[in-house]
């Protein structure tokens, strides 16, 4: 569970946003001035904090310069400001914040920022952590591997990472493409200078050129300030955009100018803006054959292909699998406070001949999860893969198998009303589950709004007694 720290001077906005954390599984603490936020930074190490600019005692800048080594610890700092001041809160961003909201701002913002936010110091706080155990600098690329197919990677890396060429790095989910872009941009001038990682698909298609771009006051209905874009905020730094492939065909247009001139216009602004940045693409689709499918423009393809590196999947690479082992599970020991020592011939054997659908990050799951269960040594019995669990029945018709269920009712109207309630019941379930109860993605994943999710739960609440 996620700890999170909310400084604010507001009351209601403070237990607002106090309660919407806490609803999506977030452990919270909250204070309304800046040297109590200060002591529990210091104390606690929350893994975030959104931080008012002004507060009654200080001011959001000040405590920004107090906690410069907890941000480059991997500390996620988040702004938010009611006046406006954008310089406030790009000057913020120069500091290390990791992005800035203006109020009033919408719950699904605020959660998707926090998410995002979370996300990259997990993955920071994985490579800083395996430089540490490696004794290496933070340039280093022994944490991909040693295999002759991450040698070639590396090789592309170190040839293109000077330039300021824009690169498409390809591969399958999990191959470790977020890993090569940062250190691509740590190997390159820019290496000081922001990096920031943008993910295309989780972005709203209505909020997508705004994000990207930035907006001026006015620009349209709820802009009641400027805000710039991720273009913007990369500023002679780098713009990470992962997963290209998910972004809609109608809106890859505005891409076309910006990527090749570094030049566009906020919404609503007269004026063009220009950003010097280095652009690194990810993506796990086949973007040609989204050409041909007329998925994904010609001309966006060719345009940010200007290098491309292939990630290879696991499987094409085992040799790399008992050196990734090693550090995964010295890094679940840390993370674990077990003492893990050895892994058994048989089970790295197992390992061995897996085929790696998930690629690294499963493999990383999987040395975990047998962290969990080992004593000293992990074994064979402590590795395991999902398929292993898949049932082999063949799948068989809801008639066939409620058959004799149907007849138990006094007509089929009664059973199908019955029924459907059964079913709801289940989705509702699942959906929340699967959510690991986060109201707002489960309503998401169900297809409603959270209101209404709310109010199935309320239907069902004395067969799933789980609302939050």
């Amino acid at each position: 569970m996620n700890s999170i720290l909310i400084v604010e001077d507001s009351q209601d906005t403070r237990e607002n946003i106090a309660e919407l954390l806490t609803m999506n599984g977030y452990k919270v603490r909250t204070t309304d001035n800046g040297q109590t936020a200060l002591r529990i930074i210091k104390t606690q190490m929350p893994d975030c904090v959104i931080l008012d600019v002004r507060l009654p005692d200080t001011t959001g800048h000040e405590i920004l310069k107090q906690i410069q080594n907890e941000i480059e610890s991997g500390l996620v700092v988040i702004i938010i400001t009611a006046y406006g001041e954008v310089s406030m809160a790009v000057n913020a961003m120069k500091m290390g914040a990791y992005d800035y909201l203006e109020k009033p701002f919408e719950n699904a913002v605020l959660l998707m920022v926090v998410k995002r936010g979370l996300e990259n110091q997990q993955v920071k706080r994985e490579l800083a952590h395996l430089r540490q155990m490696l004794g290496t600098d933070q340039d280093s690329e022994q944490v991909l591997g040693h295999s002759p197919a991450i040698k070639k990677v590396i090789s592309q890396i170190n040839s293109v990472a000077q330039t300021d060429l824009t690169v498409l790095i390809q591969g399958e989910t999990g191959t470790g493409k977020e890993v090569a872009a940062h250190l691509l941009h740590n190997k390159s001038k820019r290496a000081k200078q922001p990096f920031i990682a943008i993910d295309c698909g989780a972005i709203p298609e209505n909020l997508i050129e705004s994000e990207f771009f930035g907006f001026e006051k006015g620009a349209f209905t709820g802009a009641t300030q400027s805000r710039p874009g991720k273009f913007q905020l990369a500023h002679q730094g780098t713009l990470y955009l992962d997963e290209i492939g998910n972004l809609p065909l109608a809106q890859q247009r505005p891409f076309l100018r910006v990527i090749e001139n570094k030049t566009f216009r906020p919404i609503g602004a007269i004026n063009e803006s220009k950003v010097d940045i280095r652009l690194i693409i990810a993506s796990n689709a086949n973007l040609l054959q989204l050409v041909s499918e007329n998925k994904f423009r010609k001309d966006l393809y060719y345009r940010i292909s200007e290098y491309t590196i292939t990630m290879p999947p696991l499987r094409e690479r085992l040799e790399d699998i008992p050196h990734l082992t090693a550090l995964f599970l010295s890094e679940a020991n840390f993370e674990l406070n077990s003492k893990i020592t050895d892994i058994s011939e048989e089970a790295m054997a197992k390992l061995l001949s897996y085929n790696w659908p998930g690629n690294v990050r499963q493999l990383r799951n999987v040395i975990r999860k047998a962290a969990l269960l080992a004593t000293d040594t992990i074994k064979l019995s402590h590795i395991s893969f999902p398929s292993e669990f898949d049932s082999e029945e063949p799948e068989q018709s809801f008639f066939t198998v409620y058959k004799n269920d149907i007849n138990r009712y006094p007509n089929y109207r009664t059973a199908y009303a019955e029924f459907t309630r059964e079913f709801e019941k289940e989705l509702i379930k699942n959906a929340y589950e699967k959510a690991h109860g986060n109201i707002t993605k489960a309503a998401r994943i169900y297809g409603i709004d959270r209101r209404n999710f709310y109010h199935k739960l309320d239907k069902y609440a004395k067969d799933f007694p789980k609302k939050q």
